[in-house]
């Protein structure tokens, strides 16, 4: 994946706007923009640090599209369990489609669970 595309990810994950970035960075909204807009567009290592940090990714993720972390690392910084984050992992490159088909199958696996639990109280 392109910086680009990295980008926006980070972006959609923290639910921010280009506006709302630019002023947790210091960096212009035009210049983000361009970020975004621009396939092979690469910001200075200090603008990537700035976009990094703001966005609690890794320069690495924002230019490569993935973050080398250690299980450790991972279960310090996230409520989740391990597992949720190899699932995640195991998901990336599916598109919106294949995403919803998880989102949907996830959903009825907690309604299945949630009536066969109801029905051992009763």
């Amino acid at each position: 994946m392109s910086f680009k595309e990295n980008l926006k990810e980070a972006m959609y994950c923290k639910n921010l706007t280009t506006v709302q970035l630019a002023a947790l960075t210091d960096i212009n909204s035009g210049t983000i923009s361009s970020y975004l807009k621009t396939k092979n567009s690469m910001p200075p290592v200090d603008k990537a640090l700035k976009l990094a940090k703001a966005l609690d990714v890794s320069v690495d993720f924002l230019v490569n599209g993935f973050e080398e972390k250690t299980e450790s690392s991972i279960q310090q910084k996230s409520p989740f369990p391990i597992e949720v984050f190899r699932i995640a992992q195991r998901m990336n490159g599916l598109n919106k489609d294949e995403l919803a088909i998880i989102a949907n199958m996830i959903d009825f696996i907690k309604k299945q669970r949630k009536e066969f639990t109801e029905q051992l109280q009763k």
